[in-house]
């Protein structure tokens, strides 16, 4: 049985809505594909602000775009607001008139968020093509109003930033955009001004490759044809300079004109290659990588996925993002990484009394990453520093509410049950404290497993009504499990749990 979806994107210069077919396997047609121009850059990027006549367009355009999909009958679908809506003082406002007057409730994306999308874009065709997970590769997402920077070592994200310019962004204000020289000029300083903080944030990147993403590196490439190879383009040092060039000798109305580009896109060419001039200057990358998808499909795609409960396909880049957060804190990645292990051995063990699905547990092994983050600032009460840490650290793939979860579950996976005098804690929702507690419980028994046992002990568990033994190994049992705290256990699920 096929299913109607949709997804719809409202970016720095425009807003778009994508239909699909989707059958049982995810697999999907197209069936309407819809762009509006808007003029949010504009009005965010001068004022701080989206003018009340843009408000009004929008909400139009969504009222058009929710009877296009009343015609297909669609009720799931997801929306997205980018770096425009994100950095509007009344992003707030925009949001409940776009919903008062649509019916359609639209979600801003994060950095991290569209740093995740852009994985999802490429990773179908970068790692068998490419050597992805072989080689160390800064992924870039040239957006209109933001830049989104990604640097992957063998497969895993080890960091992701977010450069405050994009295209558009870099364009306003131009007194006059007609000579080429002229843009040269005022480009130059504001765009080598934002990737130089890059460098400052992430110190020196040795890349083999650059990965560029987004609307304008496909203007730029239809100003030549390059080698395309199973869906990317492949571009030399000297084939990029070459289109660079063109980019700086030719007028906007030139460039239009000779490589049939819409006006919007001509304008980003230029930009667009300062800025992949800049990311190749701090990685020393001698190839560009450059996917023919756009991060629309990659949208959609990941709503067919959500919507199927398939697993998650960026959870291991979740994972590398939480293990480089762990060792940039100095912990005992010996000890953090046998926690791990227990953690998920006790998850799947106790299943029957705590419920749960992947999803938490998920949650469960980036607690059990960052628990001891603490440690760095202090050594006194450090569980409270680390619930400090990870709330305060962005955590690509992990959403705020997520991300609270996993810092409430390493606040508790020591010391103190929780309490009504906690105010952090009891601020947050009864179903989500469930789940706090659980995983709490659950990480305290794994990080004292951790300090007793060896990783590849075997575990045996007994689940009896008010009871649950657990014994450790084949041999004798170890005195320095009397040791191992079972009170935030015992609180969570209402059951003793004693080793044998």
């Amino acid at each position: 049985m096929k299913h109607m979806l949709a997804s719809i994107d409202i970016g720095a210069h425009s807003a778009r809505l994508l239909i699909v077919e989707a059958d049982k396997n995810g697999a999907y047609e197209t069936i309407e594909d819809l762009e509006i121009p808007v003029p949010l850059g504009a009005d965010v990027f001068k004022t701080g602000r989206i003018s009340n006549q843009s408000v009004s367009m929008l909400c139009g355009i969504m009222k058009k775009f929710k009877w296009k999909m009343q015609e297909y009958r669609i009720t799931d679908y997801c929306a997205i607001a980018t770096s425009a809506v994100r950095e509007a003082e009344n992003a707030d406002i925009f949001l409940e008139r776009v919903h008062f007057l649509s019916g359609i409730a639209v979600k801003i994306f994060t950095g991290t968020d569209e740093a995740r999308l852009g994985y999802l874009a490429v990773q179908s065709v970068i790692p068998s093509n490419f050597r992805f997970d072989e080689q160390t590769l800064l992924l870039a997402d040239i957006g209109t109003g933001a830049c989104q920077v990604s640097l992957f070592d063998h497969g895993v994200m080890r960091f992701t930033e977010t450069i405050k310019l994009g295209t558009l962004r870099a364009i306003e204000g131009f007194s006059d955009t007609s000579s080429p020289a002229l843009r040269i000029e005022q480009l130059e300083p504001v765009i080598d001004s934002a990737f130089g903080e890059l460098e400052y944030l992430s110190g020196k990147m040795n890349c083999d490759g650059v990965i560029v993403t987004g609307a304008s590196t496909r203007a730029m490439l239809a100003m030549r044809k390059q080698r395309i190879k199973r869906g990317v383009f492949e571009l030399k040092i000297d084939e990029f300079k070459l289109l660079r060039e063109l980019a700086e000798t030719r007028t906007v109305e030139h460039l239009g004109r000779e490589f049939n580009i819409k006006s919007d896109l001509a304008e980003a060419v230029l930009p667009c290659c300062m800025m992949i001039s800049n990311l190749l200057k701090l990685t020393g990358a001698k190839t560009i990588y450059a996917p023919t998808i756009s991060t629309k499909y990659a949208l959609i795609e990941d709503f067919i996925n959500t919507q199927m409960r398939r697993r998650d396909p960026f959870e291991p880049q979740i994972l590398g993002c939480a293990s480089q957060i762990a060792e940039r804190y100095g912990s005992d990645m010996r000890l953090i990484a046998t926690t791990v292990i227990f953690a998920e051995k006790l998850f799947e063990k106790l299943q029957p009394v705590h419920g749960m699905s992947h999803s938490e547990l998920k949650l469960l092994k980036v607690a059990a990453l960052l628990y001891k983050t603490g440690l760095f600032l202090n050594n006194q009460a450090y569980h409270k520093h680390s619930c400090y840490i990870i709330l305060n650290t962005e955590i690509p793939g992990l959403s705020l509410t997520e991300r609270r979860i996993v810092a409430m579950a390493a606040r508790y996976h020591r010391k103190a049950l929780p309490k009504p005098q906690h105010p952090d804690y009891m601020a947050i929702p009864p179903e989500q404290r469930a789940v706090i507690n659980k995983l709490a419980a659950l990480l305290r028994l794994a990080s004292g497993l951790a300090v007793t046992c060896k990783p590849d002990e075997r575990m045996t568990v007994n689940i009896s009504p008010n009871l649950v033994t657990i014994k450790m190994g084949g041999m004798g049992r170890s005195a320095a499990l009397d040791y191992i705290d079972t009170s935030m256990f015992n609180y969570a699920f209402a059951s003793k749990l004693i080793f044998l």
